[in-house]
């Protein structure tokens, strides 16, 4: 049987004390009270003009006819989109965007933050939605494993409005490659 030098097993119990204190902190982290709530759209008001505090005029004090208003545009309407199985998060950027790109990083890799800032670059491109999500957190993993065969990071998804993963790519994936997988899901 070897002999595990001691420096090596130091390394490890560390290592083990920080993915234990990495797991505690999300844990106690926990989601945002509730998660699929639908955003609120922004209202406009229509700016009231200020009221004269001067005597209106007897011709002026003469009803006047009736004008048609003009019909107020209505406002933006998200698609209702199905639940994809993706996180809650997920489902909001659909209603937002045809399709988004998903950056699946560990938070604090530096390979990671590389990847997404060029997945993010390459949505921008590409016309498409972008999140990054991290695997660590349950949540996300569970619902990214029950939607997906194996999970890699960092990786790229590249989700459609109706939830299906058009494209999947591992590794490090450069802006113009993501740009061109946004573009071509597009319906």
């Amino acid at each position: 049987m070897e002999k595990i030098s001691p420096p090596v097993r130091i390394f490890a119990v560390v290592i083990v004390l920080v993915g234990v204190a990495g797991m505690l902190a999300m844990r106690t982290m926990g989601a945002s009270a509730d998660e699929s709530a639908p955003l609120p759209l922004p209202v406009k008001t229509p700016a009231t003009p200020a009221k004269s505090t001067a005597q209106p005029s007897k011709a002026a004090a003469a009803p006047k006819p009736a004008t048609p208003t003009a019909a107020k545009p209505k406002p933006a309407v998200n698609p209702v989109v199905p639940p994809s199985g993706f996180p809650a998060v997920v489902d909001r950027a659909l209603r937002r965007h045809a399709v988004v790109v998903l950056a699946l990083v560990v938070p604090g890799a530096r390979v990671d933050e590389l990847a997404a800032a060029e997945a993010e670059a390459g949505a921008k491109l590409g016309g498409a939605g972008f999140l990054a999500l991290n695997v660590l957190n349950e949540g996300v993993a569970r619902s990214l494993l029950a939607k997906l065969d194996a999970v890699q990071d960092p990786s790229l998804l590249v989700v459609t409005r109706s939830g299906d993963v058009a494209v999947e790519l591992a590794g490090f994936v450069d802006r113009e490659t993501v740009a061109q997988a946004a573009a071509n899901a597009f319906p």
